[in-house]
């Protein structure tokens, strides 16, 4: 059973029950925490997500979040766009006991069956995916003239060694 309506406040584990999937596209500026990690607010979010039980009955959530947003370049602080996929595989647990039975293959997500908001899950997937530094390639930063050539600092570094010295008294017998 696929659905295009995005329901926020969910039973998970009913929709595990019923195999429910769920695609839907949302704007960056429905993740207001998320947000603010971001240099603007445009962009869209895709989720596809699908509810189901495993062959040992572990009722579970997987599928991908993708995006496109624009982080700041921790080089030249310029705005760039930065492309996020994300694929989730998760067991649904009510208690924190389930989590010990569980296969390693499974991260555990601990459900509330009363109070489960699929915004805010996806909200936590996307932020845990941006990263947490972003730079433009170096042949498309404007601050690249001011890296330093990596074959002169490792000459530098080799010359101005204090314990050269020490080195050369070594190796005399």
């Amino acid at each position: 059973m696929t659905t295009n309506h995005f329901p926020d406040q969910i039973s998970p584990l009913a929709f595990a029950q019923l195999g429910k999937h769920i695609q839907h596209t949302f704007s960056i500026e429905a993740f207001e925490r998320a947000a603010t990690m971001l240099v603007n607010d445009q962009g869209e979010v895709t989720v596809t997500l699908h509810f189901s039980r495993d062959e040992l009955d572990i009722p579970t959530l997987s599928g991908t979040l993708s995006a496109t947003v624009a982080l700041g370049c921790q080089r030249c602080m310029k705005p760039m766009e930065v492309n996020i996929e994300s694929s989730i595989h998760m067991a649904l647990i009510r208690s924190e006991d389930e989590e010990r039975t569980l296969p390693e293959s499974y991260e555990p997500l601990l459900v509330d069956e009363k109070a489960f908001s699929l915004l805010t899950f996806i909200e936590d997937e996307l932020i845990l995916a941006i990263p947490v530094v972003a730079n433009h390639p170096e042949s498309h930063c404007s601050a690249t003239q001011f890296l330093r050539d990596r074959t002169k600092l490792a000459a530098e570094k080799k010359a101005d060694n204090p314990f050269q010295i020490l080195e050369q008294l070594k190796e005399q017998p």
